[in-house]
């Protein structure tokens, strides 16, 4: 057991001490301690217990070596070929040569040989016989056999949920996740892969509904106890596409593009010992809830995810009794109404039947342009861990510069560096070429050069496809200006680092001052620690929700840049893969629900929700302001919601902002939508009866007022899912110019399960010095529990500059 030490160590210990201890005051040779014994068995009897304690040492040197060694490795390089027999005989043979010839010694010290990915092997040695065979021929390196932590897909290490299928949070147990069912909306599965193994994991829950669709490289068996369910829809995708019978793979809910098994093995993938990028990254891997149930539906294929499909997937998914669903996908920016979307309809309805929805915000990167907005679902913005992948780029004038990327490949040498727009062919411009165009590089001016190119920040070309241009110009590197100053790594087909517009412009300026302009690109690496952490990123969609101003949008952020998961091999024979985007974010959340569901089965959607809101963090590592990329601005609720995920929180949120079926239909009077148009939304007599006057009193868990004359009140209601008595107590950060208060300020829970009501009121106390939100914070803490809400306040136009 962890924290118990054996006797048996602690007797070695005490040995290995006490022989070393009298080293120290005799000579170190067992004949040298014997003869200094003999020089004093003439003497007193005092003397003569010297005479034994000096046997005693005698009898330490010579068992030192089997007490006092430990495990080194002893790597010795790449196989040979060699038969795995005979390289375990030549083992044996450099073991026995430090065991002064015993092959039974060296047998019994040998723990492993290493014989066929590379060779090597493990042995118990003392510190001077590693010594030795680190001089031996064909010995690469020695070392011991030291502790290391588990280094996972990183991102759950670094939100703070460590160890490998255990996953437990103290006070609580996760294990009843084998119980929760997670419907994953994406492109299928790869289930082979380690990460949907369904070793020891007990029988499929009898309440499950769904079925194993059978189709091309897929049968009823391919399903396990971890993938129970798999279905796949076509038909609004072959309605649209001409060319469908061509481009579709596999028939099936199996995966051919990889982005379903990433993600499905980020929420809920079994743990993987080895699990790396080409050598990136390496370590162990698993998903926020390894143990729970998958059932896949593959409505994404080649180019994109019709409305049809995903809307016959999500009412499969209510009728085979999902818990989770997980969308890492959505419409483009500007988002339609929210019943003229498949997803805002498809999750209305899950969460009407208490399936909580989890979706991706978007990729596009810039104000107002999150989606998914519905207030039913939780959407997920992105945000870095700790970890990067970097390529050195190393100037002819010693310069040093980091670019991100995936490129296993390095230059050798430096080669000449220029300017993508020295290269320019045919009819392209300069600043055409500039930009690595295809077909727009002069194959004579490229070839042997390094090749800086640009990409820009609204364009759809491909950065990969980029190097491929280059490659395909005789160009021998490539270093890339992101001018949007996105942190993604690629996997380039040349030595290649992306770089920002500031570093791009030092590298050009070195060009244009040097006659002859060097440079050479050094192969990716992983760096850890990397700093600050967790930022949003660049990439990541943000508020004001463009459709309700009221909600705010995203919820949360989570990690999504670059994230190791599971692949499927049927592209690039990968079997894992590093990818960016919200689409890797939105499945962190996943995980996270998913461990509240199965410790808390009876919570509503909305209360899942409301304890991942509710005790996110706007702090980084450091404990300082969560920063936003590319520029490093201070981040503010429209970058993340209301904050980085911490699980470690989540299932002891203290009170939560619960909503049912019933406060949606209110938040839809509340925004103009008639009783006929309910009717046909929710299929009852659902009527509109002014219980919410504006869709800011929605109880969710943070409050939006876009539109503050004077003065507004806004009201909230809290359910007490902690100690059965406490009392919080109201701590407010005002938005600048705002007055903010409670009332009342202090909340007193005898019960659990206990509502109480409490009103928020806003007045405008300066002037506006712009048409800008403002941003505060509405925190009840209680002795062992905060409970914070986000508060995003805007101005009315009418009272800019002016307060009445």
């Amino acid at each position: 057991m962890r924290g118990v030490v054996s006797n048996t160590y602690i007797q070695v210990f005490s040995f290995c001490f006490f022989f070393f201890y009298i080293h120290s005051f005799f000579p170190k040779s067992a004949w040298g301690v014997w003869k200094m014994a003999s020089s004093f068995s003439h003497c007193t009897r005092r003397r003569s217990s010297i005479f034994y304690l000096l046997l005693l040492a005698v009898l330490l040197a010579q068992i030192s070596t089997s007490l006092c060694a430990k495990v080194y490795m002893v790597y010795m390089g790449s196989k040979t070929g060699e038969d795995p027999d005979e390289i375990l005989k030549q083992n044996h043979q450099m073991l026995a040569s430090v065991h002064r010839g015993s092959v039974e010694k060296a047998e019994a010290s040998h723990v492993y040989s290493y014989r066929h990915g590379f060779r090597g092997f493990a042995a118990k040695l003392t510190d001077e016989q590693a010594s030795q065979i680190s001089k031996m021929p064909g010995v690469v390196s020695v070392f011991p056999n030291l502790k290391r932590n588990l280094h996972t897909t990183h991102s759950w290490n670094f939100m703070g949920l460590l160890g490998d299928e255990t996953l437990e949070i103290s006070g609580f147990s996760t294990r009843n996740q084998v119980n929760v069912v997670v419907g994953f909306i994406d492109t299928g599965i790869w289930p082979e892969s380690p990460s949907f193994s369904d070793e020891n994991m007990p029988p499929v829950p009898a309440r499950w509904k769904g079925i194993c669709q059978t189709g091309e490289a897929f049968n009823a068996s391919t399903c396990n106890k971890k993938v129970i369910g798999a279905r796949y829809y076509l038909r609004g995708y072959e309605a649209e596409e001409e060319d469908s019978e061509n481009t579709v793979s596999f028939r099936s809910p199996r995966d051919s593009s990889g982005h379903g098994s990433h993600t499905t093995s980020i929420a809920a993938g079994r743990y993987v010992t080895n699990m790396n990028y080409q050598g990136l990254a390496a370590g162990g891997a698993r998903g926020g809830a390894p143990m729970a149930r998958i059932a896949v539906y593959k409505t994404c294929w080649n180019s994109g995810c019709y409305d049809v499909d995903l809307l016959a997937a999500f009412d499969d998914a209510i009728r085979d009794g999902v818990h989770i669903l997980s969308l890492s996908l959505g419409p483009d920016a500007p988002q339609g109404d929210y019943f003229n979307d498949a997803i805002s309809v498809g999750s209305f309805h899950a969460a009407s039947h208490g399936i909580l929805v989890v979706a991706s915000a978007g990729n596009e990167g810039n104000p107002s342009s999150a989606t998914n907005l519905a207030p039913w679902m939780l959407t997920v913005a992105a945000s870095s861990t700790d970890r990067d992948f970097t390529s050195d780029i190393m100037l002819g004038n010693g310069f040093n510069f980091t670019g991100e990327s995936l490129s296993l490949m390095e230059m050798n040498a430096s080669a000449r560096i220029i300017s993508a727009a020295e290269a320019n062919a045919g009819y392209f411009t300069p600043y055409q070429s500039s930009y690595c165009l295809e077909s727009s590089l002069n194959r004579t001016k490229a070839r042997g050069k390094v090749l800086v190119c640009r990409h820009a920040e609204s364009s759809t070309d491909s950065k990969l496809e980029k190097s491929v241009i280059v490659k395909a110009a005789g160009g021998v590197g490539m270093v890339l200006i992101d001018e949007a100053d996105k942190d993604v790594a690629i996997p380039f087909v040349i030595p290649s680092a992306i770089v920002g517009t500031r570093t791009g412009n030092h590298i050009l300026s070195y060009i244009n001052r040097t006659r002859i302009p060097k440079s050479r690109i050094f192969a990716a690496k992983t760096i850890l620690g990397s700093e600050p952490a967790p930022r949003v990123t660049a990439f990541s969609s943000r508020g004001p929700n463009a459709l309700t101003p009221e909600i705010l949008k995203p919820d949360v952020t989570a990690p999504g840049l670059n994230i190791l998961a599971a692949w499927s091999p049927a592209l690039k024979k990968m079997h894992y893969n590093i990818l960016s985007g919200t689409s890797m974010a939105c499945p962190h959340v996943t995980g996270i629900a998913t461990l509240i569901k199965a410790v808390h089965p009876s919570w509503s959607p909305s209360a899942i929700k409301s304890a991942i809101l509710t005790t996110a963090t706007t702090l980084d590592k450091h404990h300082k302001p969560i920063t936003v990329d590319p520029n490093g601005k201070r981040g503010n609720p429209f970058d993340y919601g209301s904050g980085f995920v911490n699980p470690r929180r989540v299932l002891d949120p203290g009170l939560v902002y619960d909503a049912h079926p019933a406060d949606y239909i209110a938040f839809l009077c509340s925004i103009g939508y008639d009783e006929k148009s309910l009717h046909l939304i929710t299929g009852n007599n659902s009527t509109c009866d002014g219980s919410l006057l504006t869709a800011s009193n929605l109880n969710y868990p943070s409050i939006t007022v876009p539109n503050l004359k004077d003065e507004v009140s806004v009201t909230r209601t809290v359910t007490n899912f902690g100690r059965r008595q406490s009392i919080y107590k109201a701590v407010v950060t005002s938005p600048v110019g705002i007055n903010v208060t409670v009332v009342p300020d202090r909340l007193v829970f005898n019960s659990f399960g206990q509502k109480i009501n409490f009103r928020v009121n806003f007045k405008v106390a300066a002037p506006s010095k712009g048409k800008g939100y403002s941003f505060g914070y509405l925190s009840w803490r209680s002795q062992r529990t905060r409970v914070t809400s986000p508060l995003v306040v805007r101005v009315a136009p009418s009272n800019f500059g002016l307060v009445r």
